[in-house]
């Protein structure tokens, strides 16, 4: 059955006030029938006569509001003077941020930033999201080359990536996390998309390494995506990986293009 939780009431006595809390607490303004949008679930306070003025087991049900920026958002609560219950921590076996509070009614809320490691580790625990036979096999980048030796001589100096091992028309480079190959090939790659990408921790200081090495970058400008100096900021990330992404891209020898990026 395909049951989603359209809403949470959350009772009060005062609801006007405790509504006014939320929405000076989280920089949001109820809508029209009276609803705060977190995120999609909308949250009703409205006014009840069956219940205290304070949560009798507030921990009973507890709001978890999965943010950004948990310390950001935790110092503009303590500007509001919020009773915290527990102090925001990141919490190691759980890989996220976590701090507990309480509204003017006694309920309890939760911020949680789930950081890279809470991915990994769901990955972890999920068996790594393997699915089907090729669910737990490694991937592998293949590039073709019409001159290997050009190409490995670019790979080398430009990029000062040198040859793991090496068979009759194939080249294998290892890095700290992947393989790429080049092979020989009669066809040229056409280019039009990235057909490789590296992740950096760094991409300023790579990009002006790359540079000095005598790298071009591409410029890119079309709606909604330009970049500047080479680089592009990219809005939005997979959650594991970040909430924004920095990227450039350049072609090799071969024409193969090649992109470089750094999560944010």
């Amino acid at each position: 059955m395909d049951l989603p939780i359209g809403s949470i009431l959350l009772a009060s006595t005062e609801p006007g006030r405790l509504r006014a809390w939320y929405e000076q607490a989280f920089d949001m303004k109820a809508d029209g029938d009276g609803f705060l949008n977190f995120g999609g679930v909308g949250v009703l306070i409205d006014g009840r006569d069956d219940v205290a003025g304070r949560a009798a087991e507030p921990a009973r049900v507890i709001l978890n509001l999965h943010v950004k920026d948990a310390q950001a958002l935790a110092e503009r609560l303590d500007g509001l003077g919020v009773t915290w219950i527990a102090e925001l921590e990141y919490r190691e076996t759980g890989g996220a941020w976590f701090a507990t509070l309480a509204d003017p009614d006694g309920n309890i809320l939760q911020l949680i930033e789930l950081g890279p490691d809470y991915w990994r580790l769901k990955r972890e625990r999920l068996g790594h999201g393997h699915t089907g036979l090729l669910g737990a096999a490694a991937v592998a980048t293949r590039l073709p080359a019409q001159d290997l030796e050009r190409a490995r001589r670019f790979y080398a100096e430009k990029l000062g990536l040198e040859v793991a091992e090496e068979r009759p028309g194939g080249l294998l480079y290892n890095l700290r996390q992947g393989s790429f190959v080049l092979f020989q090939s009669t066809g040229q790659s056409a280019g039009e998309f990235t057909q490789m990408a590296f992740t950096v921790d760094d991409l300023d200081a790579v990009v002006a390494q790359l540079r000095e090495r005598g790298v071009e970058f591409e410029e890119v400008d079309i709606p909604g995506f330009k970049t500047v100096d080479g680089i592009v900021e990219v809005e939005g990330n997979y959650p594991s990986k970040g909430t924004r992404e920095r990227g450039c891209w350049f072609r090799d020898s071969e024409g193969n293009l090649i992109g470089v990026g750094q999560s944010i």
